[in-house]
């Protein structure tokens, strides 16, 4: 049982609070229904997101064994069968179908289109440089996408471009960690090398930090809802936190377990949450 729930990868479900940001950013997080409808649109990404992990992992299982990290994995290390890890895979995507069809068939269809994207990685992607990573990024804006669909609300597309940068921008920090291991374990880390990929990660970085800055100023959000630039610094600062995790401290190669572990990524991310909240309720209106 531990074996089987380790290799679901439950840290990893952070990801997935993505779903989330439509129901934020649309000022809906106070309407009993608009909250059903994305707790259940995020339960159905954590489920099929872990099945996509156990189909990833069975696939990998022989490289997995190659690498320091990925060969204590429970499928690599034999502590769960291919057999059952497959028939519980199969298992979590008729639930998350299920989730999904009780969240509207928005959030069917988008969750659909992720299961696609995962298949795609899986089969080919996760071969070829740079396009891994692009993958894995339109992985996170398909999440982001879901969130709106299902509620029937628009999402800026400056949020959506952000979204899309700061995947991109983790995701290259995860692979020139790799990169720093040496490892063989990934087939497309032949087509990275340092220098190129702390190109990539200076660009992304900067990409982040300004969508983001331009949705919180000029979007059609910010014009209804005044203070949203007040949320600017903190994704500035976990930005910065984060480089300085990765280039200093050598780290970067799991981003879901920084966001748990490290206090100051984990506490920018919850100030910039409540100061968000603050603002799409109105509540600072009378100090700005």
């Amino acid at each position: 049982m531990r074996a089987a729930l380790s290799a679901l990868r439950p840290r990893q479900w952070t990801k997935n609070l993505l779903v989330f940001a439509g129901l934020i950013f649309s000022g809906r997080f106070s309407d009993p229904e608009s909250v059903r409808i994305a707790v259940l649109t995020f339960a159905a990404f954590c489920l099929v997101s872990s099945a996509g992990y156990l189909v990833n992992d069975v696939v990998d299982r022989e490289l997995d064994r190659q690498h320091p990290e990925k060969r204590h994995r429970a499928i690599a290390s034999g502590r769960l069968s291919v057999s059952l890890a497959l028939i519980l895979a199969c298992a979590l995507l008729v639930l998350g179908g299920g989730a999904a069809w009780a969240a509207g068939i928005g959030a069917l269809g988008s969750l659909a289109f992720y299961a696609a994207n995962q298949g795609f990685y899986v089969l080919l992607a996760r071969s070829v440089p740079i396009l891994d990573v692009f993958v894995i990024a339109i992985g996170f804006l398909i999440r982001a996408v879901a969130g709106a669909v299902a509620l029937s609300v628009t999402i800026s597309p400056w949020l959506l471009l952000c979204t899309l940068m700061l995947a991109l921008f983790l995701g290259f920090c995860k692979r020139r960690h790799e990169l720093q291991l040496e490892s063989n374990a990934r087939p497309s880390l032949e087509g990275y090398s340092l220098t190129v990929t702390d190109q990539f990660i200076a660009i992304t970085a900067a990409c982040t930090v300004l969508t983001y800055s331009l949705y919180a100023i000029q979007s059609e959000t910010a014009q209804h809802h005044a203070g949203l630039y007040l949320t600017i610094p903190f994704p500035l600062f976990g930005v910065f936190r984060y480089l300085q995790l990765v280039h200093a401290k050598g780290e970067g190669g799991n981003p879901d377990e920084t966001l748990i572990r490290d206090p100051w990524i984990a506490g920018t991310v919850l100030a910039w949450i409540a100061v968000a909240l603050l603002v799409m309720s109105d509540r600072l209106g009378g100090l700005l």
